[in-house]
This record gives C-alpha cells, sequence and structure tokens, in this order.
C-alpha cells in the first residue's frame, strides 16, 4: 500500500507540474493571438471610434466600431478554453475552434434582401439563427445544399441566391459557420473559424456578402 500510495502521490504531483506548465504557456499564446487579432482588425477597418468589453479572461471580448464613412461593425470574438489540459482532449473530439462574429451595419447602402446560410451540423448556431428570424421563417424560402464544407441550410427570398451562396461557401478558405443579411435591421453578418492572420480573409468574405446583398441608397 505504501508503495502504491507513493505512487499516486508522485502521479499527482507530476499531472500538477504538468497542468501548471501548460496553462501558462496556453495562456501566453492565447493573450498574443487576442492581441494580433485586435491589432489585425484595426489595421483593416480603421475606426474613428472604438468600444471594447471583455467577456472573461481569455475568452473573449464584444467590440463596436464607428467608421470614417458612417458604417459600424459589430464585433464578437470568443476562444476555445484550450488553456485546460482536462479540457483539452474534449475540445479536440467537439473541435471547438476559436470563432469570429463580425457584422456590419452599411450608413449609405441597404439590405435589398434577406439572405441566410448556416451549417446544418451546428445545431447551436442554426438555433440563434432561427430566433433571430423570428416569424419571418414561416414566409421566407428554405433549401439545403451540398458544399465542399459541408451541407448548408440556406434561408432566402431569391432562387438565384441559392447558386451565390453556393459558389461562396465552396471557395472560401475558412469554415463558415454562418451568414445573415437583415433587411429590417440593415445588418450583414458572418461567424467563422478565425486562427491568426485570418482576419483578412475573413473580413474579405463579409464584405463579398455586404456588396451582393446591399444596393446604395
Amino acid at each position: 500500500m505504501v508503495l502504491l500510495d507513493i505512487i499516486i502521490i508522485t502521479s499527482m504531483s507530476i499531472f500538477a507540474v504538468v497542468s501548471v506548465v501548460w496553462y501558462f504557456r496556453m495562456r501566453k499564446k492565447m493573450i498574443v493571438l487576442m492581441k494580433n487579432i485586435t491589432e489585425d482588425l484595426e489595421r483593416i477597418f480603421k475606426p474613428v471610434d472604438k468600444t471594447y468589453v471583455l467577456l472573461g479572461y481569455l475568452v473573449g471580448y464584444r467590440a463596436k466600431y464607428e467608421l470614417e464613412n458612417g458604417d459600424k461593425v459589430y464585433i464578437l470574438f470568443t476562444t476555445a478554453p484550450r488553456y485546460s489540459i482536462l479540457y483539452y482532449p474534449i475540445l479536440k473530439i467537439l473541435k471547438r475552434v476559436d470563432r469570429l462574429e463580425i457584422a456590419i451595419a452599411n450608413y449609405n447602402r441597404y439590405v435589398s434582401k434577406e439572405l441566410h446560410a448556416v451549417l446544418a451540423s451546428d445545431v447551436r448556431t442554426h438555433a440563434l439563427l432561427l430566433r433571430d428570424l423570428g416569424s419571418k421563417k414561416e414566409v421566407i424560402s428554405t433549401r439545403t445544399i451540398d458544399t465542399a464544407k459541408g451541407q448548408y441550410i440556406v434561408y432566402y427570398e431569391d432562387s438565384g441566391d441559392i447558386e451565390f451562396m453556393k459558389k461562396f461557401l465552396d471557395v472560401a478558405s475558412l469554415r463558415v459557420y454562418r451568414v445573415s443579411a437583415f433587411t429590417k435591421s440593415n445588418l450583414v453578418g458572418l461567424v467563422t473559424e478565425i486562427r491568426e492572420g485570418t482576419i483578412p480573409e475573413a473580413v474579405k468574405l463579409l464584405r463579398e456578402v455586404n456588396r451582393y446583398v446591399t444596393k446604395t441608397k
């Protein structure tokens, strides 16, 4: 029993040390990631005014940018809690990744039609989309499409939008979880995975959808 107790105590001590080392190593990486993503966002949008609200230590943040042309950009950046060595294997199994939700409220343009797409396997994001659609989901058309990134459920008003959305999702270099264009709030948004150095691509995708669904006032 004494030998077994020593083995258990030694194993627990080693695991405790490994956990601490892991935490500080991943903490540093996540802080650098958040800093670089924020710098990339500000470099691209060049906001004249900005507001950040932290969601919690290493969790992420909400942000609002006011741009020189009158547009407003809304950002939600959330990280997967990879700093916990116990939770890390679960992250891999669940395929949890860092996400960026980014939306633009146009000042000089207006959203001319409703168009939404959501990754069919992402149940939670789909539920949020249905909540945002409200009664609109009863009158808008729906179709499931196959893309190179998986199946997506598309909510649309114009049947021609199906082809646009399929091409858009097929060639996107990032995994897109949701695309939304709301006529009532004049808002165009995108939810995508995010990694170091991919902010330019995420913004490019948002702007592509924005150009497609909006018209000049």
